[in-house]
């Protein structure tokens, strides 16, 4: 809180009806603000909630783009099973026919 000199107070009340003394001084102990001041908090709040809407958006194409990631490495592993399987089969298969009488 700012400290206000006393004599400014005293000259602001002795020359200044007592409502606009009191204003004036809500003013400068600021229990009361300025429509100035006002809005550069208004414009600083805007600024945070779009700040904050800009991160979520980011945040969310980050979680699809790894929701897609993951999809496609279970496929790619859902594949490389298949293609084990099939390798064994093949090998299982070229085996008896090696060993079948001909």
């Amino acid at each position: 809180m700012t400290v206000i000199d006393s004599a400014l107070l005293s000259g602001i009340l002795s020359s200044a009806g007592a409502g606009t003394a009191l204003i004036v001084i809500m003013i400068l102990t600021g229990v009361l603000s300025t429509k100035r001041y006002t809005d550069r908090i208004q414009k600083d709040a805007d600024y945070w909630r779009a700040a904050a809407a800009t991160e979520r958006a980011a945040s969310d194409a980050k979680d699809q783009i790894v929701a897609a990631a993951v999809q496609r490495a279970d496929a790619a592993v859902e594949v490389a099973q298949l293609t084990k399987s099939l390798l064994e089969d093949l090998r299982r298969r070229t085996g008896e026919a090696q060993k079948a009488p001909q």
